[in-house]
């Protein structure tokens, strides 16, 4: 990131009146005070429970070069105070100025399931060839997509950002700051209701990237999905379609089916390839994944072999879908978030995985649907009759949707556990000798503390080679 103090001042007032040291180099743009360092800016962002205007003197002690502030801070006087309306807002206006300063083309990727995935995908793939940053894990939002971009030197070829909505307005603040040369829209699924009502709303909300997209841009949209596809082509006729379902797609891949060690087989067909792949992956939902960073690699100019490189040694985002195995048993954490969509796609997944063998599902309550959340997860329990699992564990409030929907034939397996301590009695008492099991639910649930439980209980490896 190359910005001085009175281009940051010009940028956010268009008057700087810093009269000495104005063309100091910003170090770096902070908004937890903690983390401040000599010659970096501290922006005051103000939540339910913290003020950032009351760590300014401490940020300022620790050596901050100016304080981005929505209102004045007289106790501040070694140091610029710049005053504006809304820091969050001065975040994504310093974002765009950096962002239309770099000769990276920019990559945005949005959707309803598999966003960091598909972002990770993209960056190691395009990361063969090129240099590359993106968002570091899930900052997709107004403060985390700027602070992404700050942490960039601008000289890299690509840069690869997801955006995350939750509100309509959301898409517009995010497309502002990111002015893609690529748009990616991935999916869409009931998820975010509270905000975005209903599908048509996810679908116009997620396709509404495309206005922010360079008029010379490329859209890249899954034709999968129809409410998506039309809103995609109502604002670019040129959109060019990938798909997990559509052999004549410019860019398609099929999930041909798992192997014994969790890795799946696919099938990618993209211009100048048409194989088979193992890819250490599974599942349908990842072909739509590879599918999309297909259609990016080729808008990149970079040939089809970086795709079968990148992905070959590609590594999973912590929670999303990551494989742990046992002596007996295979544990799948994917707990980082839950909607409709990804549920179920997890679900199919793990189906899939244990075959003949015992299916455990260890489920949380999906959150952020808004008046539709009981009849969601009632549709959720019909869901399961048919993946038909030996075992299911949930936690939340809608346990007896759930199993509503699966029947109440007195057979359902389905067992509410308020705590992992509750599901570990329940397992014990199952007495199967091994299989699949699959921990999944949204982020209020806190499932991951049920994949601790377990790994421990099944003596499951973890991420670095250990055994729980």
């Amino acid at each position: 990131m190359k910005l001085t103090l009175r281009e940051m001042e010009t940028c956010l007032t268009g008057a700087p009146e810093t009269p000495q040291g104005a063309d100091r180099p910003v170090a770096a743009v902070r908004t937890d005070s903690r983390s401040v360092g000599r010659g970096e800016v501290f922006v005051c962002l103000s939540g339910e429970r913290f003020d950032g205007h009351e760590f300014a003197v401490q940020a300022v002690a620790q050596g901050a070069l100016a304080v981005v502030a929505a209102r004045p801070l007289p106790e501040i006087t070694k140091v610029p105070v710049v005053v504006v309306r809304d820091t969050v807002a001065a975040l994504g206006r310093l974002g765009r100025f950096l962002r239309d300063r770099t000769r990276a083309k920019v990559v945005a990727v949005t959707g309803t399931a598999g966003k960091t995935t598909v972002k990770e995908m993209i960056a190691r793939v395009a990361g063969t060839r090129l240099s590359v940053a993106k968002n570091f894990k899930n900052f997709n939002n107004q403060i985390g997509l700027p602070l992404s971009i700050f942490a960039a030197s601008g000289e890299e070829d690509v840069w690869v950002l997801e955006a995350g909505i939750s509100k309509p307005h959301d898409m517009a603040e995010l497309g502002f700051i990111l002015a893609p040369d690529l748009a990616v829209i991935q999916n869409i699924g009931p998820a975010h209701l509270e905000g975005l009502g209903n599908l048509e709303g996810v679908a116009r909300a997620k396709a509404s990237l495309l206005r922010h997209l360079k008029p010379e841009g490329a859209a890249l949209v899954n034709r999968d999905y129809p409410l998506l596809w039309n809103e995609a082509l109502a604002l670019r006729p040129d959109a060019v379609a990938f798909s997990a379902k559509d052999a004549s797609a410019a860019h398609f891949c099929a999930f041909l089916g798992p192997e014994p060690d969790a890795t799946g087989r696919f099938r990618l067909k993209t211009p100048g390839l048409d194989r088979e792949l193992v890819l250490p992956f599974c599942g349908a939902h990842f072909a739509e994944n590879v599918a999309a960073t297909a259609a990016v690699a080729h808008h990149l100019g970079l040939p089809p072999e970086a795709v079968v490189e990148g992905l070959s040694g590609f590594t999973r985002p912590d929670q999303r879908f990551c494989c742990l195995p046992g002596a007996a048993w295979t544990l799948i954490d994917d707990t980082y978030n839950a909607n409709p969509l990804s549920m179920t796609r997890a679900i199919e997944t793990a189906r899939s995985m244990a075959g003949d063998r015992p299916l455990v599902l260890v489920l949380g309550a999906m959150g952020e649907l808004g008046p539709e959340a009981a009849e969601a997860h009632e549709e959720l329990g019909r869901f399961l009759r048919g993946v038909a699992p030996a075992q299911i564990f949930f936690q939340g409030g809608f346990a007896r949707d759930v199993a509503r929907g699966f029947g109440s034939n007195g057979s359902a397996p389905l067992t509410a556990v308020d705590d992992p301590d509750q599901m570990l009695n329940a397992w014990r008492q199952m007495g199967l000798p091994g299989g699949v099991a699959l921990v999944k639910g949204s982020r209020s649930a806190r499932m991951e503390q049920y994949v601790a439980a377990l790994a421990r209980e099944l003596g499951c490896s973890v991420p670095g080679g250990k055994t729980a």
